[in-house]
């Protein structure tokens, strides 16, 4: 604790939290209690600029606190779901969309939720952290890079941040909103002038004259009815001698979680039918239990990778 205590602004936000859920307080505790001083520096420096970011927007920070709180019930609830009736509770694309992506409400809450989530469970910092170190290691061979589905930007943030100054951006995202919250927050943060251009469109539909050396797609394969063709639509997209960041998760039900992993198994071997390589990877348990323990009781397994050709 007093370790969090010397980092204000990420306090700040950590006792607003375990004020009102003691649940997330034993959980949140055990995380952080245990972290090492460059997630304390990450997460400092994540927590000054989100509530810059939020005074800036005139969002009241207790308006996060309970977005983040209302993602916890929310992913509560649908597990709930799943271990009664043995699927997930959306299995439409498109019901997905209009309830989640297409709602500006909705997905705002969503975003800000989410993006406090990196620095606040084990699995999103340590796939946070992942996707930071391939990007520095790619950095100086990344002229073009694409992500799709930035939701909260963090991810697209150390993309610019890290890469060249020459670098292109390319951004795209099914939602309006989802769009919009990343751009207001790369204006804010950004100030070098960077070659951005974001595009609203079904990545299906998404067309490009150009291959990209760098492809970052985070938590989408689950969200749509049809992953493999997206790892298709990818490898289209790709250099010759680019790779990708990719993550997913196994048994990982959410208001708007549509395909179902039931393996690491399942993830891999859709990844390798696509024609990728698997170059590097992290498998990560929302709990702290053994593997047969999880695997028997469908508990959450976040899972991402760095790929090639």
């Amino acid at each position: 604790m007093n370790k969090l205590k010397k980092n204000k602004n990420f306090y700040l936000l950590v006792d607003k939290i375990i004020n009102k859920s003691s649940s997330q307080k034993i959980k949140i505790l055990k995380f952080i209690n245990s972290a090492d001083s460059i997630y304390y520096k990450r997460a400092e420096a994540f927590s000054k600029e989100f509530i810059r970011y939020l005074k800036n927007e005139k969002i009241n920070i207790d308006f996060a606190i309970k977005a983040y709180l209302k993602l916890c019930t929310d992913i509560m609830m649908s597990q709930k779901y799943f271990i009664k009736f043995k699927k997930y509770p959306v299995e439409d694309e498109k019901k997905a969309y209009k309830e989640v992506y297409d709602n500006k409400k909705e997905m705002k809450s969503y975003m800000i939720g989410i993006g406090m989530s990196q620095f606040l469970w084990p699995t999103h910092y340590a796939m946070y952290s992942f996707f930071i170190d391939k990007i520095l290691n790619k950095k100086s061979n990344i002229s073009r890079y694409l992500e799709i589905g930035p939701g909260h930007g963090l991810f697209l943030l150390q993309a610019l941040r890290n890469l060249k100054q020459d670098t292109k951006f390319e951004i795209v995202d099914i939602s309006k909103t989802s769009i919009k919250i990343t751009k207001s927050i790369i204006d804010f943060l950004v100030k070098k002038e960077k070659k951005i251009n974001y595009t609203t469109q079904n990545i299906f539909d998404f067309e490009s004259s150009n291959k990209f050396d760098f492809i970052t797609i985070g938590e989408v394969l689950e969200h749509v009815t049809k992953p493999q063709e997206i790892l298709k639509k990818i490898k289209k997209l790709m250099n010759k001698n680019g790779s990708v960041y990719l993550s997913t998760c196994v048994d990982c039900p959410s208001i708007d979680h549509v395909y179902h992993f039931k393996s690491i198994g399942d993830i891999e071997k859709m990844i390798k039918k696509s024609g990728f390589k698997i170059l590097d990877r992290r498998i990560l348990p929302v709990e702290d239990k053994p593997m047969k323990e999880i695997i028997k009781n469908k508990i959450t397994i976040n899972y991402c990778a760095h790929l090639s050709n």
